[in-house]
């Protein structure tokens, strides 16, 4: 016999399903009710899925938000040089060599010393002769100040010359638009230690000059030794 309710088999006589728990209609004997066509059970209800909203538990997580925060995009226009400006170090800063200033100074007193006696042995004028001095003196002091306010400066990104005493003016060139590095020295400047270093760049009309430097050589193979990293 076969069970009315899922067509399960079961053994003449049952009054229930062993399957379904079906109780099973009182057939008296010899009736064997026919087999029906096992019903497809009804779908397992469950319940509705929830749509995870991930921007919003992104932004919910303090972790991804503190990330967040520190997060930048780089745009079409980010430059090579500004991350080089941000670690960018002095190698040496110099102002020229003292020479010529000496030098200045010395004329001067010498012709103050001459100009002082032959004042004071035939005219017996003390104030004139102190006039003299202070005339001569004004431009070997003019010369010292202005000699402090230049400044030649090396850094991992560029050469850079600042001069003026009242106006300042300042002239650089990146370190990756230098074609050539030149010291130039007289047989003088030789034998004192002093010369010039010339800076070539495709930038600029002509050259950058660094005029009477101490040890030019040494200073121009530092900045070769950087040029090294731009070229």
């Amino acid at each position: 016999m076969y069970c009315n309710q899922c067509g399960n088999n079961l053994p003449d006589g049952s009054r229930f399903c062993n399957y379904c728990g079906n109780k099973l209609p009182d057939l008296g004997s010899g009736r064997v009710p026919q087999r029906q066509s096992r019903g497809i059970p009804p779908p397992i209800s469950r319940p509705a899925r929830r749509r995870i909203n991930f921007q919003d538990e992104y932004y919910e997580d303090e972790a991804f938000a503190e990330e967040d925060e520190g997060f930048e995009i780089l745009d079409d226009d980010y430059d090579e040089d500004e991350e080089a400006h941000d670690d960018e170090e002095i190698i040496f800063s110099i102002t020229p060599a003292f020479y010529n200033v000496g030098m200045k100074y010395f004329f001067a007193f010498l012709l103050s010393a001459v100009t002082t006696a032959g004042i004071a042995y035939y005219f017996k004028s003390y104030w004139a002769a102190a006039a003299v001095v202070v005339i001569l003196f004004i431009r070997p002091i003019y010369h010292h100040v202005q000699h402090n306010h230049t400044v030649y400066t090396l850094t991992t990104v560029k050469v850079e010359i600042e001069s003026g005493v009242f106006s300042k003016s300042s002239r650089n060139i990146p370190l990756r638009h230098i074609q050539d590095v030149t010291v130039n020295q007289t047989l003088k400047e030789r034998l004192i230690g002093i010369g010039d270093i010339e800076i070539d760049s495709a930038t600029i009309e002509g050259t950058m000059p660094m005029r009477n430097i101490n040890n030019p050589r040494k200073y121009a193979d530092l900045i070769l030794n950087e040029l090294q990293y731009w070229n």
